[in-house]
C-alpha cells in the first residue's frame, strides 16, 4: 500500500544532506592534502570487505526500486485506479515492489551476518561502545569546524565517535525500515484481511502519519548518510582507509610520510 507524502519533505532531507556535505568540503577543504595517520592499524579481511561492498550496493539498489513506487504516485497520468498495475520505468510498479522486498530480505539478512561475524568472530562488539572519550574527542573536532577552537584534533582509530554514530544510526533506522515495512506489506495476514488493515482502522494516523511516512523518510536518510560515507571516504585525507576496505591492507602499510 502506498500513499502520497509531501514531496517538499523528501526534498528537505535532500538539500539538509546537500548543504551540509558542502559546508563541510568548504571548511575542511585546506586538510586535502593532509593524510589520516591512525594510532592503531585498520584492517578488513574479506568477509568484511565483501560484505560492506554487497551491503553498499544493495541499499543503492533499495534506492533504485523504491524510487518508481514512490514517484509513480505524482507522475502517472491518468491516474489509475490501483497504481501498482501500471507500467513505471519499464516495469510494472507492483514489479518494481515485489523486488524492492525481496531486495530488502536480502540486504537484512547480509547486515545480521555482518554484525554476527563482527561481534563472533573479531570480537569488535566493544569497540562501537560510545566512550566518554569519544564524547570528548567529538566535542574537540566539533569545537575546531566551528571556529571554537584552535587545534584540529584528528581521529585517531577506526571507529571514532562520528563513525559508531554512523553505524548505530543505520542500525535504528533500518530497524524501524524493517518493522514499517513488515507492518504495510499486504502478504502479512490476519484472519485472511492484510495487517495494515487491521491497524488502519485502530489508529489510521499513526499507520498513515508515522509508518508510512517514516519508511520514506528513514529510507531518505539512510541514503543520506550512504552518500555521506561515500564523499568522506573520496576525501584525500581518508583513502588510505578506502584503499584498505578495497585491497584489504592495513591502513599503516599505505600511510606517506609528508
Amino acid at each position: 500500500m502506498t500513499h502520497a507524502t509531501n514531496p517538499s519533505l523528501i526534498l528537505g532531507i535532500v538539500v539538509l544532506f546537500g548543504v551540509g556535505a558542502i559546508i563541510h568540503l568548504a571548511r575542511r577543504y585546506r586538510l586535502a592534502r593532509t593524510t589520516f595517520t591512525p594510532v592503531e592499524g585498520i584492517s578488513f579481511d574479506k568477509p568484511q570487505m565483501i560484505l560492506h561492498w554487497a551491503i553498499g550496493v544493495g541499499v543503492l539498489g533499495l534506492v533504485i526500486t523504491g524510487l518508481p513506487v514512490y514517484l509513480s504516485q505524482f507522475l502517472v497520468n491518468p491516474p489509475t485506479p490501483n497504481r501498482l498495475q501500471f507500467v513505471y520505468w519499464g516495469m510494472l510498479v507492483f514489479d518494481w515492489r515485489t523486488t524492492h522486498i525481496g531486495l530488502a530480505f536480502l540486504v537484512v539478512c547480509m547486515v545480521v551476518l555482518h554484525a554476527s561475524w563482527d561481534a563472533y568472530h573479531l570480537k569488535t562488539t566493544a569497540r562501537m561502545r560510545i566512550t566518554k572519550k569519544d564524547i570528548r574527542e567529538a566535542i574537540g573536532r566539533s569545537r575546531n569546524f566551528f571556529w571554537l577552537a584552535r587545534e584540529y584534533l584528528p581521529p585517531g582509530s577506526k571507529y571514532d565517535f562520528f563513525q559508531k554514530m554512523f553505524h548505530w544510526s543505520l542500525i535504528i533506522l533500518g530497524a524501524f525500515l524493517l518493522i514499517s515495512g513488515l507492518l504495510t506489506w499486504e502478504a502479512i495476514t490476519w484472519q485472511g484481511i492484510p495487517l495494515f488493515v487491521w491497524l488502519d482502522r485502530i489508529n489510521h494516523p499513526f499507520m498513515d502519519s508515522f509508518m508510512r511516512t517514516g519508511h520514506l523518510v528513514a529510507a531518505m536518510l539512510v541514503f543520506g548518510l550512504a552518500l555521506l560515507h561515500v564523499y568522506f571516504a573520496m576525501l584525500p585525507q581518508n583513502r588510505n582507509i578506502l584503499k584498505a576496505i578495497t585491497l584489504g591492507r592495513k591502513v599503516q602499510e599505505h600511510v606517506k610520510t609528508d
